[in-house]
């Protein structure tokens, strides 16, 4: 018995298509499927490359979040969770330079000083870390801090003075010799840290109470400090007076008395120098010495400077309308001269009080415009060019030379008390007093004696040719009313008979 065959399916073409469609359509249809598969695996392919390449770039966000640009070192954040272990110390190292290498020869040369200074940071081997190279982190500025793992106290303060030491040698910036005042505050872990956790609350506790420390040498003494729990009280008395300065203006609680100078010669009054005072509701009455630092510290000084100066000369104005011609001194800080508009300041409060320059005297102090001369220079002689007499305060115990004199736009020196003080008892302070007064004179300057509190001293400083004299023994410094009083109390001279009207003499 025959069969019919029976035909493929693949190759059975439905009624009016051929075989050869078939074929086609058939190899379209495993191109379409194999182009899918390929799709799918590329897809997959380039999300996985956009996985890999976005994981990347949050792992170097993170790094560069905990890194400074500039040196490559931690940073603050990237310091914070390199975690010291139990028994751990943080130096913070303050070079105090940048500003002057900024000032001198320019941002860009500050940034190769920041460099320079990171380098050797990085190099220091510290005998107390066993020879390993410090973890370091660069605060702000030129301001770094060191992790110093497993020291003790003792310890730390050993390596802080070592650190120091190795960063003190002077910088060579574009042939330009910069020798920087270098100062470290240490925190080691202690008690006061046995509720605090290990990690970034830890290092941050430890680095809180090293600023306190570095904060605490610029009291003087030791550049290098450890911080102990007194100082965080002195800290909160800083930060008070820090933010309620600007309030305490406002209110008036900041004054300006004045004392007397006096001619030694004629004995009459001639001029005052201008005192702040901050009679504070809870510290009670202030002096310059504790709170012009702090506002030198956080760039509040020209706030104090711009409030003395206005007060010193509307009471010179006052005096002047009286028939008294009196110059009025007032104390300047380095940071007021390293602000290149000051000048204009002063020159537009002389206007606004109808002074002229001549009665204003401004104050500053030897070892400030030494330590700061290139930057003060141009700004004291534009002070000199307006008319202003300028006088060294505290001379003798800074940089004294008759080199340094000559290039300082000045016409006073005012003789540190500490000397005039001991001429009563020590015939050292008496030679050196003397020799002061013969350099002043052969620089062609008017001398200046000030705390002058005995009548023997009084006649030895005439008796030498000392100009000025200001001190006790003339009359403590006093508010403006109890002033303005003391004035009405001295004897009057008034001009020369014949000659045009003037301002008054008086005899103290």
């Amino acid at each position: 018995m025959s069969h019919a065959p029976v035909a493929s399916p693949v190759l059975a073409a439905p009624d009016g298509m051929s075989s050869t469609t078939v074929l086609v359509l058939t190899a379209l249809l495993v191109l379409v499927v194999a182009g899918s598969a390929i799709g799918l695996l590329v897809q997959r392919v380039r999300r996985r490359r956009h996985d890999l390449a976005a994981a990347e770039l949050a792992d170097r966000l993170r790094r560069d979040a905990h890194r400074d640009p500039l040196t490559g070192l931690l940073n603050r954040e990237g310091f914070l969770h390199a975690d010291p272990a139990a028994g751990g110390a943080v130096a913070v190292v303050d070079l105090r330079l940048l500003g002057q290498v900024n000032d001198t020869l320019g941002h860009a040369r500050g940034e190769v000083f920041v460099r320079l200074a990171s380098d050797r940071i990085v190099g220091v081997r510290l005998p107390v870390l066993t020879g390993d190279a410090p973890v370091a982190a660069r605060l702000e500025g030129d301001t770094f801090a060191v992790l110093l793992p497993g020291v003790d106290g003792h310890e730390a303060h050993t390596a802080a003075e070592d650190l120091r030491e190795r960063l003190l040698a002077a910088y060579l910036v574009e042939g330009v010799r910069f020798e920087p005042p270098v100062v470290v505050g240490v925190a080691a872990d202690g008690p006061w840290l046995a509720d605090v956790p290990a990690g970034p609350e830890r290092t941050a506790a430890l680095l809180r109470r090293a600023d306190v420390a570095l904060a605490a040498t610029r009291d003087g003494g030791d550049p290098v400090r450890c911080y102990e729990p007194s100082m965080g009280e002195r800290a909160a008395r800083r930060l008070r007076l820090i933010r309620g300065f600007s309030a305490a203006v406002a209110r008036r609680d900041v004054r300006v008395d004045f004392q007397p100078v006096v001619s030694l010669g004629e004995r009459t009054v001639v001029g005052v120098e201008a005192l702040a005072r901050w009679d504070h509701p809870e510290l009670g009455l202030l002096l310059p010495d504790e709170f012009v630092p702090v506002l030198e510290a956080t760039g509040q000084i020209a706030e104090l400077t711009s409030f003395v100066l206005d007060e010193s000369l509307a009471a010179a104005r006052r005096w002047l309308d009286r028939g008294m011609r009196l110059s009025v001194a007032v104390n300047v800080s380095v940071g007021n001269l390293a602000a290149t508009d000051f000048p204009d300041e002063v020159a537009s409060l002389l206007a606004a009080h109808r002074v002229p320059a001549e009665l204003l005297t401004l104050e500053l102090t030897e070892s400030g415009v030494s330590s700061e001369r290139e930057v003060a220079l141009p700004v004291l002689r534009r002070l000199h060019a307006l008319g202003c007499h300028l006088a060294v305060d505290d001379f003798g115990t800074g940089q004294s030379s008759l080199a340094h004199l000559r290039r300082l736009p000045v016409d006073q020196v005012k003789i540190d008390k500490s000397f005039v003080l001991g001429m009563g008892t020590e015939y050292g302070d008496v030679a050196v007093v003397r020799a002061i007064v013969e350099m002043g004179h052969t620089l062609g300057l008017t001398v200046v004696a000030e705390g002058v509190e005995q009548v023997a001293v009084r006649a030895a400083l005439a008796e030498m040719g000392c100009d000025v004299a200001q001190g006790y023994l003339v009359s403590r410094p006093l508010p403006a009313r109890c002033f303005d009083t003391w004035l009405d109390s001295l004897d009057v001279h008034p001009g020369v008979p014949g000659a045009t009207a003037g301002p008054r003499t008086l005899i103290a």
